[in-house]
């Protein structure tokens, strides 16, 4: 009889252990961890120009920018400037012809239509002895195009850029390549020519 009280104390005294493990580690307050982000730090800008020939204009572009010619062959006077480490791309089009002030309604437009912004700054940009003239327009909030620009002659040409990013933005975990692109497209308004 008393291998059979030692054998249930044995079991009581286990099973005791256990539950207390169990509820030990149950009652560990569990709270979901915020998602991380890679620390993204772009490298220093440095210019080089961009001159090809079948553009009607040239301006100065980032050494860690990417020219894609498939868009050259396909549009005239459009191209677009990939930087392959920060997942982004300016998109840039470009018309000629009695269209710029529809032109300039539509970028307004497209500016506005940009979903999650919650602020729209435009910086108004002029170079009277190159006859450039524009806007950089810089929204706030997790919209997919944060910075969007254009330039005009205000008679014959007109260029437009918006820079879109290769995944969902999240406007503070961004912040880094958001400000070196708004740097980069800063330069690229300054050094815009356009070509007789």
């Amino acid at each position: 009889m008393t291998k059979k009280r030692n054998k249930r104390y044995g079991l009581v005294v286990r099973a005791g252990m256990f539950l207390t493990l169990a509820i030990g580690i149950g009652c560990t307050d569990y709270s979901p961890k915020p998602r991380g982000y890679f620390r993204i730090e772009p490298k220093k800008a440095t210019y080089m120009p961009l001159s090809l020939p079948s553009l009607p204009y040239s301006f100065d572009i980032s050494q860690e920018a990417k020219v894609d010619s498939s868009v050259l062959a396909a549009k005239n006077g459009w191209v677009n400037l990939a930087y392959p480490e920060l997942h982004a791309t300016i998109y840039c089009s470009y018309l000629r012809g009695k269209q710029i002030g529809q032109s300039l309604q539509d970028s307004y437009k497209l500016v506005d239509r940009q979903q999650r912004i919650q602020d729209v700054q435009e910086k108004v940009f002029e170079n009277p002895e190159k006859q450039v003239y524009g806007s950089l327009f810089l929204l706030k909030g997790d919209c997919i195009s944060p910075i969007q620009f254009h330039l005009t002659d205000s008679t014959d040409h007109f260029f437009r850029g918006a820079v879109y990013y290769a995944f969902e933005p999240k406007a503070d975990s961004i912040a880094p390549v958001t400000q070196y692109l708004i740097q980069d497209v800063m330069h690229l308004m300054e050094t815009f020519n356009w070509k007789k």
